[in-house]
């Protein structure tokens, strides 16, 4: 390699490092120039346009740097990298094993069983994942992301006392960190060991530090909760813990968005159209509203309530068996102890030894920069009408219900279409629109429509069946409902029933 090719690769590195990535880039395509044979000059260009996200391009590049050097191992795995990198895993496979064949430098070796280990988890091949990771780990030592993919494998495997074990492993190396618990958490509700994972949580919550992960999980286990025993305590905790996400931890905008959402989404389950509302209301503007203080959690108003009850003996041992989860017996018995011992302490002994402390820093939360836009996906906004249409419904008011049910209907998911679409007729028909009987015709053709170019689509039948009984068409109604499975045929039918003997069962 002559001086001057050293030089421009030394620069093109050197500017890459600084994250002049351009550069960078320049630099490379000169050196190209001067030596189109030069495999790291390919490698320099390829390294930058991966930092622009370029990977088309990138794959170009490391693909002439193995054309240059092809009994180089080392240039193979960057080419591997980029197609794992753009989404191309059969491919990426193809050339690892090739550079394996090859052989690497020792650096490039650990981080070509590790990347091959986790390409064969997310295709699910989880045998070939725990050999390539424990490979890695052989020559990289500990690492969170090979233990993380270890763990899960082992337990997708069946396996789960190793599974269990390296999860453990994970909580040794990072204890402050959820994922251990949130990992042994997955490998125990695999078992069907639910109280167990339920445990977990509790167990991480005393001792890992919060996070999003964390609070996520809460509120996913008291929404499954619901569902075996239909008791709403479960959503009133479940909007607690919403509640104690945005102020347990320093929120990022987006998290704000998606915890007003999730709030609209409990009330709405809890047949509260006006709380739903007022949660969506801040979802659209979170800075402002978080800023300025709103809160998920419902005011309930003091000037009607009764005596103070005694708790029932079921709420009591309820609460005794989540402090026993939460803390554990040995520390309920020093706690207990402990403040034994402060009721004995002279309280008016001196303290002027001890720094005073400013109390008023315990409650402040850092407020979110107003110079961040926040960004809506195209779920996020189909989300937002979808519950404005749920709690306008609530709340009985036809003519907002209009205004969401139609920006539903535009939406690109057929799904949101479809609610969209009907919700609107339907909300026409509680205002006594006079064409009402032809709208609800145009709307049964549409979805018979869809039914004719998919005959797999359910959905549309689903539909279909709704406006036939919103017309009182029983008859079709029930023809209809006969093409639909148990789990979706047997509530329309009840709605059947129910409309027949006009709204009674």
């Amino acid at each position: 390699m002559n001086e001057q090719i050293q030089t421009l690769i030394a620069n093109s590195r050197l500017a890459f490092v600084q994250g002049k990535y351009q550069e960078a880039l320049d630099i490379a395509k000169d050196a190209i120039k001067v030596d189109p044979n030069n495999a790291d000059a390919y490698l320099c260009a390829g390294n930058a346009n991966m930092s622009f996200e370029k990977y088309d391009i990138a794959i170009k590049y490391y693909q002439k740097a193995v054309e240059c050097e092809p009994e180089n191992g080392d240039r193979y795995f960057h080419l591997g990298y980029a197609l794992a990198t753009n989404s191309q895993s059969a491919e990426a496979i193809a050339i690892f094993a090739k550079a394996d064949e090859i052989g690497c430098s020792p650096e490039v070796t650990g981080q070509l069983y590790k990347i091959l280990g986790m390409l064969c988890f997310d295709l699910k091949k989880y045998d070939d994942a725990v050999v390539n990771l424990c490979k890695a780990e052989t020559i990289i030592g500990i690492d969170i992301e090979i233990l993380q993919r270890k763990a899960l494998s082992y337990g997708m495997l069946g396996e789960y006392t190793k599974g269990l074990e390296v999860a453990n492993q994970i909580k040794l190396f990072a204890p402050s960190e959820y994922l251990g618990y949130r990992i042994a958490k997955e490998i125990l509700l695999l078992q069907n060991r639910n109280e167990e994972a339920e445990e977990e949580i509790d167990r991480a919550e005393r001792f890992s530090r919060p996070c999003m992960d964390f609070f996520i999980d809460k509120i996913s286990l008291e929404l499954a909760k619901y569902t075996q025993d239909k008791e709403k305590e479960h959503y009133r905790r479940a909007l607690a813990y919403i509640n104690d996400s945005l102020y347990a931890i320093k929120p990022e905008v987006q998290n704000v968005v998606d915890a007003y959402i999730n709030a609209a989404e409990v009330y709405v389950q809890l047949e509260d159209g006006d709380m739903a509302a007022n949660c969506l209301g801040a979802a659209e503007n979170p800075i402002d509203s978080f800023n300025e203080g709103f809160s998920i959690n419902k005011m309930e108003s003091k000037e009607n309530d009764g005596p103070i009850m005694r708790p029932s003996d079921r709420e009591i041992n309820r609460a005794v068996e989540e402090a026993r989860r939460k803390y554990g017996d040995r520390r309920i018995e020093q706690m207990g102890r402990e403040r034994e011992r402060n009721a004995f302490r002279n309280q008016n002994a001196s303290i002027d030894h001890l720094t005073p402390i400013d109390k008023t820093d315990e409650y402040a939360f850092e407020k979110l920069d107003n110079g961040v836009e926040p960004i809506y996906s195209q779920d996020n906004l189909d989300q937002i009408n979808r519950l404005y249409v749920a709690a306008y419904t609530l709340k009985k008011e036809p003519e907002h219900i209009k205004l969401y049910a139609s920006r539903l209907a535009k939406s690109p998911n057929q799904a949101n279409q479809y609610i969209g679409k009907y919700s609107l007729i339907k909300a026409l028909k509680e205002e006594g629109y006079e064409k009402i009987d032809e709208e609800y015709e145009d709307l049964i053709k549409f979805f018979r429509n869809q039914s004719v170019k998919d005959p797999t689509d359910l959905a549309a039948v689903s539909f279909r069946v709704q406006c036939y009984i919103d017309v009182k068409d029983f008859d079709n109604a029930e023809k209809l409902c006969s093409l639909l499975s148990d789990e979706l045929k047997n509530p329309l039918l009840e709605e059947i029933n129910k409309a027949k003997t006009g709204g009674t069962e």
